[in-house]
């Protein structure tokens, strides 16, 4: 009996681990992998990315983005076989409010922004082994992010702007609906910090360059529950690895109001995680995504833009079609 016991605990520690480097972005908006915050911008931001108003006043943007995952991937880039028949789907509104202060720094505006997501998340797999995990989620709001910025002002050549960019530092607070007994949340359950720079370059009147580089650092988690796969005894606390990441995209006028082009993200975990300050060296986090893309003024005050991401490199995380709708208004 002792060893028929000894089995099932073996079996189950072992169906964690591979869970723990093959689950993916089950949070909500742009989560790179399971134990990464939920409340990151994968992918969110793209064309003309570093342009802002410098002038004092607010500015709403609405993010809407749907995520279909049918593929979890393994550390070597294989596909996981942990899930039978399991799909991911992610449905965000992400409201964000922007305000420009008259304050100047540098040459630049000061201000503050602010975005909480509102997710409805489904997942699901069939059970096929008595030891192995079904997919489980819930929706609700998800981890508010919230920082300042300093944003610059064009700089001018030949009558046109050709380089512009902006700064800024995001703090995303554990404020969501999290349950330690789900593998799907809406919020990760720690603090991060994700300070940012963008940078946008006009070579031509009618083209642009846009990349968003960021970095993330995460504090702990003390209530992992089965998010942390590692089964350590006397586990109190999990620490997700620090990454970086870059959304990047070029695009070129075809008409008056009207930008197409090409759009993607990298992300790479370059830290291990740790569970009770002890690294565990399982697995890293890779992302690489492509797809087109467009932009449409509508509007010195009006911006809409359309982004469709498909998978290309995939380590420890999921895999689908990931799309985009943002809408930025300034009042």
């Amino acid at each position: 009996m002792k060893k028929g016991i000894d089995f099932q605990s073996r079996m189950r520690r072992s169906i964690r681990v591979v869970v723990g480097a093959t689950l993916a972005a089950m949070s909500c908006w742009g989560q790179a992998s399971t134990y990464q915050p939920a409340g990151i911008d994968l992918g969110a931001t793209t064309f003309n990315d570093a342009f802002g108003s410098t002038e004092p006043g607010w500015t709403s943007i609405q993010l809407l983005q749907y995520k279909h995952n049918t593929r979890f991937y393994t550390n070597t880039g294989a596909q996981s076989s942990v899930f039978k028949d399991a799909q991911l789907n992610a449905f965000v509104w992400m409201p964000q409010m922007v305000y420009t202060s008259p304050i100047r720094v540098l040459g630049g505006a000061l201000g503050f922004t602010a975005m909480l997501p509102v997710t409805s998340l489904n997942a699901h797999s069939t059970e096929f082994n008595p030891y192995a995990p079904t997919l489980t989620a819930r929706s609700g709001f998800g981890d508010i992010t919230f920082g300042p910025f300093l944003q610059m002002a064009p700089v001018i050549s030949e009558g046109r702007p050709v380089f512009v960019q902006r700064f800024e530092f995001d703090v995303i607070a554990p404020t969501g609906a999290y349950d330690p007994n789900k593998l799907v949340n809406p919020s990760s359950g720690f603090w991060s910090l994700n300070p940012y720079w963008s940078v946008t370059v006009l070579p031509t009147p009618k083209t642009e360059v846009s990349v968003r580089m960021h970095y993330l650092y995460n504090l702990k988690n003390t209530n992992p529950g089965i998010n942390n796969p590692f089964e350590v005894p006397g586990m109190v606390n999990f620490q997700a690895g620090q990454a970086v990441w870059a959304n990047f995209a070029a695009s070129y006028k075809v008409l008056p109001h009207l930008n197409v082009g090409l759009n993607g993200f990298w992300f790479r975990q370059i830290t291990d995680d740790r569970v009770n300050g002890a690294s565990q060296a399982a697995a890293r986090t890779t992302n690489l995504s492509l797809g087109p893309g467009a932009e449409w003024t509508i509007d010195r005050n009006n911006f809409v833009f359309a982004n469709l991401y498909f998978p290309v490199v995939e380590r420890n995380t999921y895999s689908g079609t990931h799309v985009n709708l943002r809408w930025i208004h300034a009042f």
